[in-house]
């Protein structure tokens, strides 16, 4: 049995076979990535465990999703039968990055400093329409922080840490 990157990402969701002959409609978390140029291969995340898949055909839809076609689905109700599943690559497969630029799932678990100690760490990041923010764990419970100044005012994951203002007006949940 071939061995599971330990370092798997979640890249999108399986939502509903396209046409009769297997082919996918896959929600991307990100479907402006130059990774769907580049991936070959796909795991999905089924209730046994993962489990990779060839990606024999894959193209971006002009209606705002991925469809494509993975090795050995080859009917409607194969791809009826991978709907909900979560689809996941490796991390090392992640294009490379600017100065500056970072994906959010670098973030998680970084402790996060406040006038230079640690009052944190991230536990996930939420995308929201208008912001993305930093779900923090605290002493007092969890802070939503937008990654926004003046609450978030260093982003270094090479550095292996987030610098944060002032968050008195962040509710804790």
């Amino acid at each position: 049995m071939p061995s599971v990157p330990d370092d798997l990402v979640n890249v999108g969701v399986l939502t509903k076979p396209h046409g009769i002959r297997g082919e996918l409609r896959l929600h991307a978390f990100n479907l402006d990535s130059p990774l769907w140029d580049e991936v070959e291969t796909l795991f999905l995340r089924l209730p046994d465990g993962p489990r990779e898949l060839a990606i024999e055909s894959l193209r971006v839809a002009p209606n705002k999703h991925v469809v494509l076609t993975l090795e050995g689905v080859d009917t409607r109700e194969g791809a009826e039968a991978l709907r909900g599943v979560e689809v996941a690559v490796p991390r090392s497969v992640f294009p490379e990055l600017d100065d500056g630029e970072f994906y959010f799932v670098d973030l998680v678990g970084l402790p996060v400093l406040r006038d230079g100690e640690e009052v944190g760490r991230i536990e996930g990041v939420l995308e929201y329409p208008s912001v993305a923010c930093l779900e923090v764990r605290c002493a007092d419970g969890v802070r939503e922080l937008p990654i926004l100044d003046p609450w978030v005012i260093e982003v270094s994951p090479e550095r292996g840490h987030v610098v944060v203002g002032p968050w008195d007006d962040i509710p804790v949940r």
